[in-house]
């Protein structure tokens, strides 16, 4: 394996570490909320988690992905800290603003929105929380640009042993119910964010750069923008759900996506959050591209392991989160068809970075406002029909045609061989392995267990044979960790 290769996947190693905490504590608090909640409240926390994404897009009006991009480019030090002042500030704003337009918009239209009445208090906790939890976006976007992923992992650590403690005060010791999860993040990132005060004024140079901060508007503001609409047209589905059902059907398909995007936080986010950074600060350098063709060949192997891992230990997954409510593990199913659509999401993710090098943000503004207005239609074409099982279809459909139109224009910009045909091959035989796991099933917990490991194994087997995994693969394996 090359230096090169070693070192991104060290980085996302660490950052898989950050990753795996993050799921491991947002398990814990699943379980912790399914003993002290009931279904139809899971589904309103589940409503939640999309106002949140939508706010944390809003936030910052695409500076933060200027600051990606323009960072590197600032050869002083001085004017790096300027850069990050002018961004953190900005960001401040503008994470004030957004916040108060969905604090305006949830005062009126609240009821309308998740169909019940809620508790006194909630509202104001989830807003608070969500201002203070902006407030630390952009510096740990500042320890990734300088590949400091254990600082990074530390401050996160930190944040989520805050979270899960206040989460049991709150929900264990007041018996506060559904009103203590949000005082209890409120809380956490109210201290987080107060612990990484004295590192934000260090890294800070008072002085705003109007010049540059225009041109991050300039290339960011695009992006922002589209990725608004995404949030708004994707993250849709739970919505659409609860209006055509209700929150406990919301309640069964997030617990179904939660479990599938173990994929998207453990090695989407820990692999892509590490090239990106190594990407832009090489990306004019001889052989870069050459590096991102191999880097995806294995990045995209990995994808399925992954996923395939996940399929087949879904319903002991979802049977310990939900503590074996029936009602739960008729989401089982959903997981495979969600699993296929993170398998494109993230395989989309990695396509944008070449995109990003020729700045045609708008392209991708266009790519990603497309297949979210497709996921949206098919929701309310699929949804009505199938209930949470066309939610999934939709989703799937989408991430689809955004892949298949990112690999169209990656190969327009630059000479790269992204190998297709042998990605399809891999994606046939992961297939195949997701219809052999159907027949384990219903067998006993030793039994299936047994042969879950021979599904992998048959897996990783087929690989070898059909030589989509050669020696160099396993030899990279083995030296993964060795120090350079």
């Amino acid at each position: 394996m090359s230096l090169q290769t070693r070192f991104v996947f060290k980085q996302g190693a660490i950052y898989g570490v950050g990753n795996v905490l993050t799921k491991f504590s947002g398990l814990l608090l699943i379980m912790l909320y399914m003993k002290f909640i009931s279904a139809t409240e899971f589904g309103a926390v589940a409503l939640f988690e999309t106002i949140f994404q939508f706010i944390l897009l809003l936030s910052g009006l695409g500076v933060k992905g200027g600051f990606n991009r323009w960072y590197h480019d600032m050869s002083d030090g001085d004017d790096k800290k300027a850069l990050f002042f002018t961004s953190w500030s900005f960001n401040f704003a503008s994470s004030f603003m957004a916040v108060t337009l969905v604090a305006l918009l949830l005062w009126f239209f609240a009821f309308d929105v998740f169909k019940m009445e809620l508790p006194r208090g909630v509202l104001t906790y989830f807003l608070v929380g969500t201002f203070f939890r902006l407030l630390y976006d952009v510096p740990f976007y500042l320890l990734r640009l300088e590949q400091k992923a254990r600082e990074q992992t530390l401050w996160l650590g930190l944040n989520l042993l805050l979270l899960l403690g206040f989460s049991f005060y709150f929900l264990w010791y007041r018996q506060s119910g559904w009103t203590g999860i949000y005082a209890a993040q409120m809380w956490a990132h109210l201290l987080t964010f107060l612990a990484m005060l004295p590192f934000i004024v260090r890294r800070m140079k008072p002085k705003f750069l109007m010049p540059q901060l225009r041109e991050m508007l300039h290339y960011g503001l695009p992006l922002a923008v589209s990725n608004v609409l995404t949030v708004l047209l994707t993250l849709s589905d739970r919505h659409i759900i609860n209006q055509y059902q209700n929150l406990d059907e919301v309640a069964g398909y997030s617990m179904a996506f939660k479990v599938a995007n173990l994929l998207q936080m453990v090695v989407v986010v820990s692999l892509i959050t590490s090239y990106t950074n190594y990407f832009f600060k090489t990306m004019n350098r001889p052989g870069s591209m050459q590096f991102f063709a191999s880097f995806t060949r294995l990045y995209l192997l990995l994808l399925a392991l992954a996923s395939l891992a996940l399929v087949l230990f879904a319903p002991e997954l979802i049977f310990l989160l939900s503590f074996g409510s029936e009602f739960f593990q008729a989401s089982v199913v959903l997981v495979p068809v969600l699993l296929v659509g993170l398998i494109f999401s993230g395989y989309r993710q990695l396509l944008v970075l070449p995109l990003n090098k020729h700045k045609r943000s708008k392209r991708i503004s266009l790519i990603l406002i497309f297949s979210a207005l497709i996921n949206l239609a098919g929701n309310f074409w699929l949804v009505p029909l199938y209930g949470k099982m066309g939610a999934s279809w939709a989703t799937l459909m989408a991430q689809v045609v955004a892949m298949l139109w990112f690999i169209y224009e990656v190969r327009r910009c630059e000479a790269v061989n992204l190998q297709t045909g042998k990605s399809l091959l891999l994606f046939g035989i992961w297939l195949a392995m997701v219809a052999l796991s159907s027949f384990v099933a219903d067998l006993s917990f030793w039994a299936g267990l047994l042969m879950k490991g021979g599904v992998l194994s048959l897996f990783l087997l087929l690989l070898w044979f059909l030589r989509l995994v050669g020696p160099e693969d396993w030899t990279a394996a083995l030296r993964f960790f060795r120090k350079e």
